[in-house]
């Protein structure tokens, strides 16, 4: 065997080698990719969720005919509307920040207006909004632990120019 085809077989090797470590590097950017699309999905769940009942307790406010701010029926509009299909990581952290407002906004209307002291249903609806924030959380950790598997796949140093010729972008992390 002469020495050149020695370094062909070496070359042939190494060159099987990466192509396998590329394969196994693209099919977990996938399946992280994946992952991340389905906890999207859950968010989206979750804030429908949180949505209606925040509004339905607006509307039992409105019911009792209690006295709002202009701040409040704004946030009250921009929850109505917002936008909860096929979110991104900005769009997410938006989402949070207006639902977490108007939560705000009516927690401290009931305050204010103790006109449901006892009633069950409004209890009910506020236990559910806590257990719908619990949910948020453990969903965030979720993200960002699968961000992290992403991003150390999608990093991979030999394989790191492909992925982004792939079209697999940097994700952010949320807070």
């Amino acid at each position: 065997m002469e020495w050149w085809q020695l370094l062909l077989y070496i070359l042939a090797i190494i060159a099987l080698v990466w192509l396998a470590l590329l394969v196994i590097d693209i099919s977990n950017v996938l399946s992280f990719k994946g992952k991340l699309e389905k906890r999207t999905v859950a968010f989206s769940v979750l804030f429908v969720e949180k949505k209606d009942i925040l509004l339905t307790i607006y509307a039992m406010f409105d019911e009792k005919k209690a006295e709002f701010s202009s701040s409040l029926n704004k946030a009250a509009a921009q929850v109505r509307w917002m936008k909860l299909e096929s979110m991104k990581g900005e769009e997410i952290e938006n989402n949070v920040v207006l639902l977490n407002d108007f939560e705000k906004r009516l927690a401290l209307l009931g305050h204010k207006y103790p006109l449901f002291e006892g009633d069950k249903d409004y209890e009910i609806y506020w236990t559910t909004i806590e257990d719908l924030n619990a949910n948020y959380r453990r969903n965030v950790a979720n993200y960002n632990s699968e961000v992290l598997g992403y991003e150390f796949w999608r990093r991979f140093i030999i394989f790191r120019p492909l992925t982004y010729l792939f079209g697999f972008r940097e994700k952010k992390r949320l807070n």
